[in-house]
């Protein structure tokens, strides 16, 4: 959660505008250079996505009808942004294609992140340093004012809520059992578990073969091993799994599998487009519908949010009404028999008061008051899947540096830590002197009744530890030379460690692993090529941007 103005400072807005400033530039470009998309070819590139395909791998129009609605789009609407799309691709379908990369321009990036080091090392705690307690307070009262940003308090908000929720009105609506009855008869489909089968298969190219297979099936040899050990099939490829007969894509399985072949049974030797089956259904699940009383009260429920989502609809316009007529928020709540709550003194994080006690916030209502001025009234705001709020800001608590008195035993706890980070610092930097000199880790280690720990040999991502170490500590272990000596220091530790073996890759695999490293780099490579190109095209098509309107 954040508001609009630390998504300013995340730079969230000016790379939304850089966005679309991109793709207008590239839609431009391409109308200069003459690049169109056929009808034919959109409403081709449409039908072949597999997000709009049935079960079957067919284009279904209740599909694609759901998914754009999801998507909150017309038809028109996606078509036109599907067809801007096309074209941009085939814009940059030259980037893309001088954006690919040789193997030997990736093995260089691959032997460096498959490198392996081990280190030993040894962690001494700040707190196991001893510092005097006895700190004056002129000193403590120095500390607290340099580091204000540490001991002060957020801004707060105090505000009038009311909330319009529809689960506060679901247990108020009364749903017919003939209503009820009627919604599990058009819903039906829900509750239908179909039949499925488990299937075993036996598919090979050879008719001869498959049925000599047969014959010894029908002499009572087991399925599975016979397709393992005489046709040479893996277990990946005996087993099809437990489908519908929806699920099946090949009519021929899917007629043969669901006939009348009863559980244990094994088929005749059948062809298709694949080549000669046999197969053996290894267990039958029937057809199974939930009973009406089993799904009654989920029903009642579902049916009761919609008559209150509806109820509650028709009442935020008459809150809106009241509003509009001159009445203040808790007026209008107060005829409408709505419920008023004070919040006071709500931080950013959340953490609020109620009057009588806490509870937890909607997200959008403290975004909602952190947005809303003092003394002002927000929108009625509709909350996601929950029905409306509207609130008033009361209240303004700037954040505060917290007075030295409520917050001395903290400051005198961070400065103690601060002293111990200091000593552990200055008697580290010694000690690693000493270790440059002829003195061993596990030397120091005995002297400081401390215990050397050994790493297992790792990647630089850290894969491969045996157990956990630090990121900076990983991050240091790549960063030295073999042998060497060097630290880190943590938020609670210092770490002081030596680099005990440095392994390169030596044999290289161009494997899974190999792949995916070619493929992100040639991703980032098209991007910042992409990127380059659209800065060109600024100046040509002459970008500015109105900041005042923004």
């Amino acid at each position: 959660t954040f508001s609009v103005e630390q998504a300013k400072s995340l730079g969230i807005s000016e790379n939304i505008v850089q966005s679309l400033i991109k793709r207008k530039l590239f839609e431009l470009e391409a109308a200069s250079l003459g690049l169109t998309i056929s009808d034919k070819l959109v409403s081709s590139e449409i039908q072949n996505d597999d997000r709009f395909k049935s079960p079957t791998g067919s284009f279904d129009r209740f599909t694609f009808d759901e998914k754009i609605r999801q998507m909150g789009l017309s038809e028109g609407d996606y078509i036109n942004s599907f067809k801007g799309l096309l074209i941009e691709n085939q814009l940059l379908s030259i980037l893309q294609n001088s954006s690919k990369l040789d193997d030997h321009m990736i093995e260089p990036f691959y032997k460096f992140r498959n490198e392996k080091r081990s280190i030993k090392f040894l962690e001494i705690p700040h707190e196991s340093f001893a510092i005097s307690d006895k700190i004056a307070e002129a000193e403590l009262i120095e500390f607290h004012k340099k580091n204000g940003n540490r001991f002060t308090a957020p801004e707060l908000r105090s505000f009038t809520l009311v909330e319009l929720k529809v689960s506060d009105f679901i247990a108020d609506v009364d749903v017919s059992e003939q209503l009820i009855r009627e919604s599990y008869d058009n819903r039906l489909d829900e509750f239908e578990a179909p039949e499925t089968r488990e299937i075993l298969q036996i598919l090979m190219s050879d008719e001869k073969k498959i049925r000599s297979i047969s014959e010894q099936l029908k002499a009572g040899k087991d399925f599975f091993n016979t397709a393992k050990n005489i046709a040479g099939l893996d277990k990946s490829q005996i087993e099809i799994g437990t489908l519908t007969r929806e699920e099946i894509l090949i009519d021929e399985l899917a007629t043969v599998a669901f006939s009348s072949l009863k559980q244990g049974q094994i088929s005749e030797p059948f062809k298709s487009s694949l080549g000669w089956h046999i197969i053996q259904i290894k267990k039958i699940t029937p057809r199974e519908v939930k009973a009406f009383d089993a799904v009654k009260e989920m029903l009642r429920k579902d049916l009761a949010t919609d008559k209150a989502a509806d109820s509650l609809y028709a009442l935020s316009n008459k809150f809106e009404d009241e509003l509009g007529d001159g009445a203040t928020i808790e007026n209008a709540a107060k005829r409408l028999n709505l419920n008023i709550q004070m919040v006071n003194n709500l931080d950013y994080q959340g953490n609020i008061n109620f009057n009588s006690k806490e509870k937890k916030i909607n997200s959008q209502i403290i975004e909602t008051a952190f947005q809303t001025g003092l003394d002002q009234d927000s929108l009625l705001t509709e909350m996601e899947n929950d029905g409306y709020f509207i609130l008033r800001v009361n209240k303004i608590t700037p954040e505060t540096l917290k007075p030295f008195e409520t917050v001395k035993s903290l400051v005198r706890e961070q400065l103690i830590s601060k002293k111990k980070r200091e000593k552990s610092e200055k008697e580290v930097s010694r000690w690693l002197s000493e270790l440059k000199g002829v003195k061993s880790i596990d030397q120091l280690a005995v002297s400081l009744k401390l215990k050397a720990k050994t790493t297992s040999d790792f990647l630089r991502s850290g894969a491969q530890l045996k157990k956990k170490i630090p990121q900076s500590l990983i991050t240091a272990t790549f960063a030295a030379n073999a042998d060497e000596v060097t630290s880190v220091n943590t938020t609670k530790s210092n770490f002081i460690l030596k680099v005990m073996s440095v392994k390169p890759l030596l044999v290289l695999e161009k494997g899974e692993a190999f792949s995916t490293l070619k493929k992100s780099i040639q991703e980032s490579l098209f991007n910042d090529i992409t990127l380059q190109y659209s800065n060109s095209l600024k100046s040509k098509f002459k970008v500015s941007v109105l900041r005042a309107n923004l």
